[in-house]
Formats: C-alpha cells, sequence, structure tokens
C-alpha cells in the first residue's frame, strides 16, 4: 500500500469512529497538529520526482522537431497514433516501423563525385541529398540518412564549411567526412559540428577500379549511428519540417519541365540532368554525358537502380573564392536570400529562399510569399552560382 492510500485508509477509519461515538456525545479530542508529517512530505516529494522524470524521458522521445506544424501539413498525421512523418522527406510511417529511426538525428558523409568515384554507394537510400561545387567545378554530395542508413556509403571525401551550414541546420545532424579544410576544422570546432570525422568515424578503403587513394574510402552507416551513440550524440534536435502535400495538382498551373540540365560551371562530366516520370511522378537522374552526347543515368553502385528524387530543387547563391587560398578552395553564402527554381509534378515553379540564421532551416517561398510545398518523398537539391542561373535549362 503507498503513502496515498495509507492515508485515505486512516481518514476513512477516523471518519467511521467519529460517527460511532457521536451516537454517545463523546466529544473526540482534537489532534494536535494540522501540519504535514515527514512520511506524508517525502512521499510527495518522491511522487512529484517521478512525474519529473516520466516528464523530461518524454520529451527526449517526442522532440518538438519532429512533431512541429507549421500550419499546412495535416495537423493530425504528425501526432497520430499509427503514422510518424519522416521531417526530412514528408512521409509518412507506421508507428512500429519509424520506432527505429524516429528518435535519431540525421546522419550526413561527404561523399565524392569525381568520375573515377562514379557510381557511389548509398546514395539512392538518402532521404535528402545536396549537391555543391567543392573547387574547380567538381561537385560533392552531401547526402542525409535518416529512415533507412545502408552499411556501405561512399566513396568519402573531405568537408567545407559551407556544407556544415546545411549539417547544422537539420536538426544539428552529425556528418562523416574523411579531411577537411581550414575553414571547416574552425567551424568543427567553434560552432561545435558532430563531426565523425574528428570523433572517431571508422572507414575501410577498397580499389577495385585502380583509381587514386582519395577515391577509395567507403563507410558503414550502420556502425556510425552506433559510434555516434558512444559519443552521447543518442536524441535529435530541433529540425523544422518543410511544408508538404498530398495533391499532385496544387501547381500545375505552372510551367511545364519535364527535363531540366544544370550547368554548376560547365557542361560535361558534372552536368546534372534530371528527366520526369510520369508514371512514378519523380525524376530519373543522369549525370554528366557519354561518348555519343547522352546523358548517362546516375545508379547506385550496389543496388543498380538509378536515383530518382521525388522533388528537385535549384537553389542559387551567391559563390566567391577564399581569398589566399591555395587549393581553389569555395565559399558559398547560405544564410540571406536568393532565387530558386522548385521542380515536382513536372512543372516549374519560381522561387526565392530565405535562411535567417546558421541554425535556421532555408524556407522556400513562391511568388505570393507562400511557403512551397513538396511533394512527400525524396529530396535533391543543386546550389548553382547565381552567375549562372542561365546555365538552368528545363522544358
Amino acid at each position: 500500500m503507498n503513502n496515498s492510500e495509507k492515508i485515505e485508509s486512516q481518514n476513512q477509519e477516523i471518519s467511521k469512529g467519529s460517527l460511532r461515538i457521536s451516537k454517545f456525545n463523546v466529544e473526540l479530542p482534537q489532534p494536535k497538529s494540522s501540519k504535514p508529517t515527514l512520511a506524508i512530505i517525502i512521499g510527495i516529494t518522491a511522487a512529484f520526482v517521478v512525474f519529473l522524470l516520466i516528464w523530461i524521458f518524454y520529451l527526449k522521445k517526442n522532440p518538438i522537431g519532429f512533431l512541429r506544424d507549421d500550419g499546412a501539413n495535416d495537423p493530425n498525421e504528425e501526432k497520430s497514433a499509427e503514422m510518424l512523418m519522416n521531417p526530412l522527406t514528408g512521409v509518412r510511417y507506421p508507428q512500429q516501423e519509424a520506432a527505429a529511426w524516429i528518435n535519431n538525428r540525421p546522419l550526413a558523409v561527404m561523399v565524392n563525385n569525381h568520375q573515377d568515384a562514379r557510381p557511389q554507394s548509398g546514395l539512392i537510400f538518402a532521404d535528402l541529398v545536396y549537391e555543391v561545387t567543392a573547387e574547380a567545378g567538381i561537385t560533392r554530395f552531401l547526402p542525409f540518412f535518416l529512415a533507412e542508413i545502408p552499411e556501405k556509403i561512399g566513396s568519402v571525401r573531405s568537408a567545407r564549411d559551407y556544407y556544415l551550414v546545411l549539417v547544422k541546420e537539420l536538426g544539428d545532424a552529425m556528418i562523416m567526412h574523411i579531411g577537411w579544410s581550414p575553414q571547416a576544422l574552425e567551424a568543427i570546432e567553434t560552432w561545435p559540428v558532430r563531426s565523425l570525422g574528428r570523433g572517431g568515424g571508422t572507414f575501410w578503403r577498397e580499389n577495385p577500379r585502380d583509381v587514386a587513394v582519395e577515391h577509395t574510402a567507403f563507410t558503414d552507416g550502420k556502425e556510425l549511428m552506433t559510434i555516434a551513440d558512444n559519443l552521447g550524440w543518442d536524441g535529435t534536435g530541433e529540425l523544422t519540417p518543410w511544408i508538404f502535400k498530398d495533391d499532385q495538382n496544387k501547381y500545375s498551373d505552372k510551367p511545364e519541365a519535364k527535363e531540366v540540365s544544370i550547368d554548376f560551371w560547365d557542361k560535361g562530366d558534372f552536368t546534372a540532368i534530371f528527366k520526369y516520370d510520369q508514371a512514378t511522378n519523380t525524376y530519373l537522374r543522369f549525370m554528366g554525358y557519354d561518348e555519343d552526347g547522352n546523358p548517362i543515368p546516375h545508379l547506385d553502385n550496389e543496388t543498380q537502380e538509378q536515383i530518382r528524387p521525388s522533388n528537385v530543387i535549384v537553389q542559387f547563391a551567391v559563390e566567391t573564392a577564399v581569398f589566399g587560398d591555395d587549393k581553389g578552395r569555395l565559399d558559398y553564402e547560405l544564410i540571406g536570400s536568393n532565387t530558386s527554381l522548385i521542380f515536382m509534378d513536372g512543372r516549374v515553379i519560381e522561387a526565392t529562399w530565405t535562411k535567417e540564421d546558421r541554425d535556421e532551416r532555408t524556407i522556400f517561398y513562391d511568388a505570393n510569399g507562400e511557403q512551397i510545398q513538396f511533394n512527400r518523398g525524396k529530396m535533391w537539391i543543386c546550389i548553382v552560382p547565381d552567375r549562372n542561373v542561365a546555365q538552368v535549362v528545363y522544358n
């Protein structure tokens, strides 16, 4: 019997005794003091501590970032007892299936896109991928994994500080990389960044293609998650989801865009091409051209499946060279505002993007100032120098 039950029982007995004695007009002695006893105080304190611990545990398991509804999503979907939403893609999962990842922060990996590193491993499993130039017109990928963590990702390359700005806005995600620029190292140590490249993240090398050693490093995403847990990086951070829609005709008044070609610097090996597939409402991705000038399908090395995001975003940004850097490293202004193009449902939406602070989410708005509503599915974002707006061609 707990303290509250004992107190209730004692009160009942006293009450019954009072009724019996009152028949004989016997006056009961008054209690000496109405102050609670030490046992009662201890019981109440213990109950409060237990309640507080349960509440803290609940907040950890149900962080605000995953439950937040910014107004346009179905207000019941994130709170449903049956379904939980992936904040990166808007895809809804049964609660039992989502339990494996809903309490994790995203995992990012710096992935090589040199010709000798193709085809890559693991990109097809990413919920969201950023594609940005690292130097000399050579792009790299920054995939974020949450709902599905592959056992082989790569090849892995070094980090740049502007990639880390993207890591910070996605729930203070973790990032695996091998090496870093001086600017990235300063960011890792001072912002700080959850760097698995500096925190014991493991990798191995394999070279069946007989390429240079910098194209041969691979990592195991599941092992990285275990290492992150050991570093105390379990749990989630603040992550503002975008707004997602279920109506494929929402932007039916926008111009058609069945094929998109993106030259980050020049037309060639690093040109990204997306072709709309109406049957799946996705965009088949191609990378560079073969000897006959045909776009080369971008396949996953392990599954041999072609990458096909549901949403393609071109985010224009100011690109500058890092002053005094002898490696030709670059910088991109990803805080502030600029123009963008959104491709989904076979159409194009002229938009703007805004990012108020390093840790804030980049938000996209249409010409009316309304927040863009994306398709539920994988996201692919190409960050392109704003001097090259004309090099993004679609029809």
